[in-house]
């Protein structure tokens, strides 16, 4: 199996709905809110990211983000860029997946993000922060259960077009 394959196979097992609880602070000092958290996780841009469209609390305190995740093949690792709308953060992280336990650890200066994916139906995320050098926090855990049957299907082989010569 070609590097790019083994990569989808990994990237399609978060594909689908999940649903659990998401603890998040929007700083070092406060405490965790808990809320209850959806994740809906698709295939977007040809197959190569997949869309995490995370969403948790209630009517009156509700939190959201949006996370791509991907392979770059020409550096051979993975990517994920977050954006979180109420802080108007965008942060990308690049890292590896590692087949031991099972999930893929995302780094950039100033953050961290760890995707494990060890039990079959079950999705854990963490995100945190630098707040100095070498002290971090954790901004963000969540712990979703697949609400519906886990997706293995890889996604759609990019159509490749064909080029016209107009003279």
């Amino acid at each position: 199996m070609m590097d790019h394959e083994h990569d989808q196979v990994i990237l399609s097992r978060l594909v689908g709905w999940w649903q659990g609880t998401l603890l998040h602070r929007t700083a070092e000092d406060q405490p965790f809110m808990q809320m209850p958290a959806t994740s809906e996780n698709r295939w977007v841009l040809g197959g190569r990211f997949v869309e995490m469209t995370l969403r948790a609390g209630t009517a009156e305190d509700s939190w959201s983000g949006i996370v791509y995740i991907g392979y770059e093949r020409s550096e051979r690792r993975h990517v994920l860029v977050s954006l979180e709308p109420g802080d108007r953060r965008v942060t990308t992280r690049r890292g590896e997946w590692t087949p031991e336990i099972d999930r893929v650890v995302l780094t950039s200066q100033q953050s961290r993000a760890v995707c494990d994916i060890a039990t079959p139906g079950r999705l854990k995320l963490e995100l945190s922060e630098e707040v100095a050098p070498g002290r971090e926090f954790v901004r963000l855990r969540g712990d979703y259960h697949s609400a519906a049957m886990p997706v293995t299907a890889k996604p759609a082989l990019p159509v490749r077009h064909r080029r016209f010569v107009i003279a």
